[in-house]
């Protein structure tokens, strides 16, 4: 297998060598700059000394110094503009995780557009559409793993569903050193189950995943987290945003089933779970009755994972003043499996009705003996084999995972349909992130290449992308 060296992995990480926007620089103001639906928000990348709740300070990466980075909210249909700056010592981009955007606004380096360089600014404009819970990032390097996520809400014109209080829940993954998880895994402090290899061989080979030492929602760990607060009979509208690099979550809110209404913004027909299975870049909205007063535990079921069993988060009813927690006398264990999803027609995703045109299999593998490399078909990006496709075609891609990790694939630039999903309605779920299981572990989805452009399709794990589990979907 080809060996990359790490400065050119630093350079390509989530990249191809292929530039379709050259421009480093604030784009040309349009002539509707202060149009009443325009917004604009101000976005600055840099180095800030951090503190989760623990009291061990560390340097992080923020956006305006602030971890996570502030919540964008924006209306469905408005123009929103983001001038980023760049006041790191390396090149950076921003993506728009899961929002469709225009090709050269997506963010991704050396695809859709060059870093921006130290001291740079560039200016990411388009439309906010369709509604729905989606985060922004950094695609470059391992960036993500240091601090550089926020949360992005798109209300929409008109609410279909009400509820009392609305909480954003971003679930994150901490190693509290200077410069985070990559630096950690730098020092050798990797996960124990990554292979017999427990310290990097080849300092030319890319990172594996580090061994994390805290957990948080919303920039604190369980201990210093901001309680989620609510009164008895409300209904409360959460939306729960994994931006973590490497960890998936089984999360239980103690005393309360939720109730998934959209899945990667998308609707879905209502599905009430006790257990909210979230893999990294999926986002879900539910809801929660509050009809169970107490002090409940936020947190992760025993799943064998490094976050098993930990507490992240609480949940207090308003008049509670004992500090003590309710106990949590779970009685099932529902949880929101993609085979009980049934999808609503949504008028913002073109349906793949019909025979598909074509069929592309992705052969998920890698990570063996303790290796760094992940691949699709067995090829390391950014040699893997590209994905042609012509625009208007109805595209399946069937994934077939051969290693000991899941993988939580993402396409840019479009929605899929979940095959599998839909087996009582006929209507398939829209996501745009989809957890393929490990050990033999299959799945698939369709969608319509209806966004034309050159597009990264890769897992989600930031340590798998960094390792070579990427290809290009080029709609041309």
């Amino acid at each position: 297998m080809r060996q990359i060296k790490r400065r050119d992995f630093l350079r390509l990480s989530g990249a191809a060598g292929l530039l379709m926007l050259s421009a480093e620089v604030p784009l040309p103001l349009p002539k509707e700059a202060y149009a009443r639906d325009l917004k604009e928000i101000k976005l600055s990348a840099s180095t800030t000394e951090t503190d989760l709740g623990n009291g061990k300070r560390f340097k992080a990466w923020t956006y305006n110094g602030l971890l996570p980075g502030p919540e964008i909210r924006v209306k469905e249909g408005e123009t929103l503009r983001v001038v980023l700056k760049n006041e790191l010592s390396e090149g950076t981009t921003i993506h728009w995780h899961g929002l469709p955007v225009p090709n050269r606004m997506d963010g991704v380096p050396f695809v859709t557009q060059k870093p921006v360089k130290p001291g740079g600014v560039f200016v990411y404009e388009f439309r906010a559409t369709p509604p729905g819970t989606y985060f922004y990032h950094s695609h470059e390097s391992y960036q993500l793993d240091r601090g550089l996520y926020g949360a992005l809400i798109v209300e929409p014109r008109r609410e279909e569903r009400t509820y009392d209080r609305e909480y954003t829940v971003m679930l994150e993954d901490w190693a509290t050193i200077d410069g985070g998880g990559p630096e950690a895994s730098r020092m050798g402090n990797i996960r124990p189950d990554m292979g017999m290899m427990r310290r990097r061989q080849n300092p030319d080979a890319p990172l594996q995943e580090p061994l994390y030492n805290a957990y948080a929602i919303n920039g604190k760990i369980f201990e210093a987290s901001k309680p989620f607060k609510v009164r008895k009979g409300e209904r409360i509208k959460l939306r729960i945003i994994n931006p973590s690099s490497s960890t998936m979550y089984t999360i239980r809110i103690a005393g309360h089933p939720l109730t998934v209404t959209h899945a990667d913004g998308r609707a879905l027909v209502p599905l009430e779970v006790d257990v909210l299975r979230i893999g990294m870049g999926e986002r879900y909205d539910v809801e929660l009755y509050a009809n169970n007063p107490g002090r409940w535990h936020i947190y992760n079921l025993r799943d064998n994972s490094p976050v098993s069993g930990r507490p992240l988060g609480t949940l207090v009813y308003e008049g509670i003043r004992s500090k003590g927690y309710s106990d949590d006398r779970i009685k099932r264990s529902r949880v929101n499996d993609y085979s009980f999803f049934e999808g609503i027609d949504d008028r913002y995703v073109k349906p793949v009705n019909g025979k598909v045109d074509r069929i592309f299999r992705m052969n998920l593998s890698g990570g063996m003996m303790g290796s760094p490399y992940w691949t699709i078909n067995g090829m390391i990006y950014p040699e893997s084999d590209d994905v042609e496709i012509r625009p208007g075609e109805k595209i399946r891609f069937e994934y077939f995972n051969h290693s000991m990790m899941p993988h939580p694939m993402h396409l840019h630039g479009h929605f899929f349909d979940v095959v599998g999903t839909g087996l009582k309605t006929g209507v398939k779920v829209k996501k745009d992130t989809f957890i393929i299981p490990p050990r033999m572990g299959r799945g698939a989805i369709e969608f319509v290449a209806d966004n034309p452009g050159v597009w990264i399709h890769h897992c989600h794990n930031l340590y798998h992308l960094a390792g070579g589990m990427a290809n290009l979907v080029k709609n041309t």
